[in-house]
């Protein structure tokens, strides 16, 4: 099974990134986008990163799902997500065209 691959985002400037000091990173599979790790910013109240997936709904649309739990840095996060990648891509990801 394909693991996940990563790409960090570019971090933000100017006044952005004084409230997003670190970058998102983009969740790949197959060489596409799936999701994205979500770095913490002055939104966040929990200092924490998390976890957003893309994936294809029934109706053929196709929607983010949050994870629920929360990951103290972004190595944490891709370590839970390369433990699951199994469970994962049965559910049927919704695959991002690159530009």
């Amino acid at each position: 099974m394909n693991k996940f691959t990563f790409k960090k985002e570019p971090r933000q400037t100017g006044l952005a990134g004084v409230g997003n000091p670190y970058p998102d990173t983009a969740i790949r599979h197959n060489k596409k986008v799936v999701g994205y790790i979500i770095a913490p910013s002055w939104m966040v109240k929990d200092n924490k990163w998390g976890i957003r997936l893309a994936f294809d709904e029934p109706n053929g649309k196709w929607g983010w799902r949050i994870v629920k739990e929360r990951f103290d840095s972004e190595p944490a996060a891709r370590a839970w997500l390369n433990e699951r990648v199994e469970k994962l891509v049965t559910t049927g990801f919704h695959y991002f065209e690159e530009d």
